[in-house]
């Protein structure tokens, strides 16, 4: 009796139409205790709000990607993640992470070979660590572990681990001032 019971839900199984994937059948909160890596890396519907503050982003640009994209004919929803669905934007985190990281990440710039120390050390923007101390007499080794030891060394030294590049960068600007302080103070 059992048996038949089972064919019986699994014929009705079968019938019942596909709406949602599997990751679509939970609206989720954003744990601000997780990094932006590991929001990026869970599954999951989520409010676009929540995810926007959580990755540090505008909500209306992401709005504005959408729109753009739907006005070229292409389903945000599949593209990049991110829909209305009635007065609410939401973003399915499977389909809006490789979206984000292919389109969103920040953009690093390169250390150009004709610039002395002083030279890239007045540049504004985002680099490789590793590159910007092919031009100082400091090694990266001696950088890293002063990163390691400070949780605030984006904001202190302009230098941290990305996660979403799994590497080392420098914010230019923070990270000169923190050297030229270290500089004076070792001399």
């Amino acid at each position: 009796m059992a048996t038949g019971n089972r064919s019986k839900d699994e014929k009705t199984k079968k019938n019942i139409p596909k709406v949602f994937d599997k990751d679509e059948m939970s609206l989720r909160s954003v744990d601000p205790g997780l990094s932006s890596d590991e929001l990026l890396n869970t599954e999951g519907v989520y409010y676009l709000k929540d995810v926007a503050k959580a990755l540090e982003l505008a909500p209306h640009d992401l709005k504005r990607r959408a729109h753009t994209m739907e006005s070229k004919g292409h389903d945000p929803w599949e593209s990049m993640g991110i829909r209305k669905t009635w007065s609410h934007w939401i973003v399915r985190m499977t389909k809006f992470s490789p979206y984000f990281r292919k389109f969103m990440l920040p953009r690093l710039n390169a250390v150009e070979t004709e610039w002395d120390s002083n030279e890239m050390l007045a540049q504004k923007g985002i680099f490789y660590l590793s590159e910007v101390c092919e031009k100082l007499p400091i090694t990266p080794h001696h950088i890293k572990y002063q990163v390691r030891r400070n949780k605030r060394s984006k904001e202190e030294y302009g230098v941290w681990k990305d996660p979403d590049y799994k590497t080392y960068l420098v914010d230019m600007e923070p990270f000169s001032k923190w050297i030229e302080k270290i500089w004076k103070e070792e001399a």
